[in-house]
């Protein structure tokens, strides 16, 4: 006989499947009428899962993802496999360029190098797997940044300690970043260092990205031109892989 299935327990993904960037709020009413279930029935999930802490109250009767979700959330990117063409992909990309080339995931702390390629020259810039660079001067993190819905970049930065208004001063140059598809970093985070960073997308978020780093000298203009175009296409191909 088959084990019976808990339909509330479905209904409570669905519900948690209402938000987007688009939509980073809830309220009984959104959910009743797109599950077509009773206000009742709607309310009760909604803090049900607030009192697990899956969600959380932002004004009477609206609710946000909560700590729990992101957690979650978290676990399920850090444990998710990284794809196999990867380091191959990033070591022609070092070959091409002639500079070191590395994959970022995202960690509330900032993003953190899970795959690198390092150039081989005598005097090169290089990064050990496992660094979490800062998020907010570096171009990897400024892509992560351009990603989140502004409610969410201002949860992020009050959970991590960071004046929310520095980051809500930051709204222009992100949002030029989400429409160019590539942030620079020229030697915002390390003097005489410089980077430039594309995202891989998947399901319409950022789940790594892409990045060629070297000396401020060398990545000038006509460098980081031709670098954008390469890493985008390595990162059309790794999202589709």
């Amino acid at each position: 006989m088959a084990t019976p299935i808990n339909h509330s327990v479905i209904k409570a993904f669905d519900t948690l499947d209402l938000f987007s960037a688009e939509r980073p709020e809830l309220s009984a009413e959104i959910v009743a009428r797109e599950l077509q279930i009773s206000y009742a029935t709607a309310h009760r999930f909604l803090v049900t899962l607030e009192s697990a802490g899956v969600l959380s109250t932002v004004r009477r009767g609206i609710f946000a993802p909560g700590p729990r979700l992101s957690r979650l959330g978290q676990m399920a990117d850090d444990l998710a496999p990284l794809p196999r063409a990867l380091q191959a992909t990033l070591d022609h990309l070092r070959q091409e360029l002639n500079e070191s080339v590395m994959a970022c995931r995202y960690t509330p702390r900032g993003p953190i190098c899970v795959a690198v390629s390092q150039a081989q020259r005598p005097i090169s810039v290089n990064i050990r797997i496992g660094t979490t660079l800062p998020m907010l001067p570096t171009a990897q993190g400024k892509l992560f940044l351009a990603d989140m819905a502004p409610r969410a970049r201002q949860s992020w930065a009050v959970a991590q300690g960071i004046d929310p208004e520095g980051v809500q001063a930051l709204a222009l140059q992100l949002d030029a970043v989400r429409a160019q598809g590539f942030a620079r970093n020229r030697g915002d985070n390390e003097p005489d260092i410089a980077a430039v960073s594309v995202p891989v997308r998947r399901d319409g978020r950022t789940v790594l990205t892409l990045s060629a780093f070297g000396t401020l000298g060398r990545l000038d203009d006509a460098f980081i031109q031709n670098a954008t175009v390469k890493l985008m296409e390595a990162a059309a191909a790794l999202a589709q892989a």
